[in-house]
């Protein structure tokens, strides 16, 4: 080992770029800006991540959000906890080099294992992250769909309901107009039929007998009794 490694510091660049290369890579980022302002950078095919980063930093941001295909969210970082994330980075790395550089061959076994854990600790935390993410992503979705779900199921249920109550009232309203309309009963049928019967049977033979009938109407001949 010829000297420390690189690495980002306080450089917004660089600390952009690598938290960008991380995988799943974004095809697109939201950036919020310092100001409240909000602004969209894509990554075009091609496009150099390093140019990338330092139009990102040029933006002041405030806070990264990764997107992939079709604006799916892939993670999200304060650009404060990023840097000072690459702080200490930067810090342990250089102080893993100054301790590789004595002769005691255990110290430097030790320190290998201590960065090898840090090291495996760091990428099953990112990992979990990304996991929680994703289960976040795919519960609000689910949410929606419930919801659009539940809409659905109370129109259908208000339109039942407001033809299960048009139903009633027309019902009602031909219930009324039944009730106002007198029925005749049988015995009132028959003896109106009697008297009409009756009725036609003196008439004939009135006009046979040439007699005006009773009620005061003229006979064949044109006469009145």
């Amino acid at each position: 080992m010829s000297g420390p490694p690189i690495t980002a510091g306080n450089d917004r660049a660089a600390a952009i770029r690598l938290w960008c290369l991380k995988a799943p890579r974004p095809t697109s980022l939201r950036v919020y800006g310092k100001d409240g302002r909000e602004h969209d950078v894509e990554i075009r095919p091609g496009t150099s991540w390093s140019d990338a980063a330092v139009s990102i930093a040029a933006l002041e941001p405030d806070r990264l959000e990764a997107q992939g295909p079709e604006g799916k969210f892939l993670r999200a970082v304060a650009l404060g906890d990023l840097l000072r994330k690459e702080e200490q980075q930067a810090a342990q790395q250089a102080a893993t080099f100054s301790a590789m550089q004595t002769t005691d061959p255990e110290t430097q076994r030790m320190i290998v294992f201590a960065e090898l854990l840090e090291r495996a600790y760091a990428k099953a935390y990112e990992s979990s992250q990304s996991t929680v993410a994703v289960a976040f992503t795919q519960l609000q979705e689910f949410s929606a769909n419930l919801a659009a779900q539940a809409t659905a199921s109370t129109q259908s249920a208000n339109e039942l309901s407001v033809a299960i109550r048009n139903l009633l009232v027309q019902q009602a309203q031909e219930a009324v107009e039944s009730a106002s309309t007198p029925e005749e009963s049988p015995m009132e049928k028959l003896a109106a039929n009697f008297l009409s019967g009756q009725q036609l049977a003196q008439t004939e033979a009135a006009k046979t007998n040439g007699v005006a009938p009773k009620n005061g109407k003229p006979n064949g001949n044109g006469k009145h009794p």
